[in-house]
């Protein structure tokens, strides 16, 4: 009989056969186990503290849809003041900023020649008023002296009228000869005629004279209007503001030698201000006239007012609204800055929140909603539409009371947040 050599195995072998049915027992748990955990990460998604977000709620309620744009307070007239003559300027007596009426001297002019010519024309005139008190007096010296031929011939023919009465007398009773007579009888009628003629020339005379005079008077009105224009001419040298308001520029310098029609400077009503907004080109296709304005400034309240005017064209990317303001804020001036916000329509009724960071008005959004008791978020598809400036429009996807995540989610890959406090 022979002997069986048994063998035993080594106690290293025997270790790792165990080790490796250990191994895979356990691999069979951890593969069975695996899919559970992966799916259990994935549904909770990272880990968002709250502080770190911005929050809003969905509300219901009348929205307006405006739009947003900066501007300033301009005066709505400026008047221009300008000189009415030629002249070196001599003195300014305002700068921009400062407050006039419309009597306030805003320069003073220079122009040597006009006065000249203003002391001329007044010369003139006095000579043209001694011109005409000269025809007067030769009127009057005229009139006596024909007054006195006509006393003269008046005498004459009441002279020779006696006479040829009484020659008529004589001659019927016979003591005088027919020559005699009749010479007496022409030498009345002559006188007679005589004075027809003395009245004549002083009507002809009176009528020479007062056109002698008129045309005398004449001149003087005349150079009285000249010199009466050459005065309004001198007054104009001192140019003045001719309405109440704020300087907005002076054109000129003492110095400077002006022409007629020179601007001296603008003058704005302080009283008289519109607003005048920056719209954004895309923005403005929704502006028009009517539309309700709220104009804000930081330190002159606010003000309520219509659009106006929109400008036809656009200047580096904006279009300029104006608007007319139903009440200036308090310490309204010009060229102050301002906020304006353009009401372009109300809409009843209608879902909203904050502007989401992530979105813009009238796109498809994925926003995060949170459960009720706000623990997790669930990334939701929503339809947004144009809203007011500091709210979107929700057409589709939320309800009144959602809490909706409106802070920047761009860097959340994920279906699902879990907030932490």
């Amino acid at each position: 009989m022979m002997d069986v050599v048994r063998i035993r195995p080594r106690p290293q072998i025997a270790r790792s056969l165990a080790i490796g049915a250990l191994v895979a027992v356990g691999g069979g748990a951890a593969l069975w186990s695996g899919p559970s955990l992966l799916w259990r990460r994935t549904a909770e998604g990272p880990a968002v503290a709250r502080t770190s977000l911005v929050i809003d709620t969905v509300t219901r309620g009348t929205l307006e849809n405006d739009v947003s744009a900066a501007g300033v307070l301009v005066p709505d007239r400026v008047r221009i003041v300008a000189s009415n003559a030629d002249g070196i300027v001599a003195d300014l007596a305002v700068r921009p900023g400062s407050r006039v009426s419309a009597d306030t001297t805003i320069a003073r002019l220079e122009n040597p020649d006009l006065n000249v010519a203003v002391v001329d024309a007044a010369a003139q005139l006095a000579a043209a008023r001694a011109d005409v008190q000269s025809a007067r007096a030769e009127a009057a010296a005229a009139r006596l002296d024909e007054d006195s031929v006509l006393r003269s011939a008046r005498a004459e023919d009441a002279r020779a009228s006696v006479e040829a009465s009484s020659d008529t007398d004589l001659h019927r009773s016979g003591l005088i000869a027919d020559l005699q007579y009749r010479a007496a009888v022409i030498k009345s009628s002559e006188d007679h005629d005589l004075v027809a003629i003395a009245q004549s020339k002083i009507s002809a005379g009176e009528a020479d004279s007062a056109a002698k005079i008129a045309s005398a008077q004449a001149r003087v009105d005349q150079l009285a209007a000249e010199l009466a224009a050459r005065q309004a001419q001198l007054d104009t040298l001192v140019v003045r503001a001719g309405a109440a308001g704020v300087v907005q520029s002076v054109a000129v310098d003492p110095g400077q030698r002006v022409t007629s029609g020179t601007e001296f400077a603008r003058i704005a009503g302080d009283h008289d201000l519109k607003a005048v907004l920056q719209v954004a080109e895309t923005d403005v296709r929704g502006v028009a006239p009517g539309q309700r304005v709220r104009v804000t400034a930081s330190d002159a309240g606010a003000a309520i007012g219509r659009v106006t005017r929109i400008a036809p064209a656009a200047q580096n990317g904006t279009v300029s609204v104006d608007v007319s303001l139903d009440a200036l804020p308090g310490g309204a001036r010009a060229d102050q800055n301002i906020d304006g916000t353009i009401v372009l329509d109300r809409i009843p009724h209608a879902l909203s929140l904050a502007h989401p960071a992530t979105a813009s008005d009238a796109s498809r959004a994925a926003l995060y909603r949170l459960d009720r008791d706000g623990t997790h978020a669930y990334r939701t598809e929503v339809i947004l539409a144009s809203g007011s400036d500091d709210r979107a429009r929700i057409v589709r996807g939320l309800n009144a009371g959602d809490r909706v995540i409106v802070s920047d989610t761009s860097s959340f890959d994920a279906p699902t947040l879990r907030i932490t406090e």
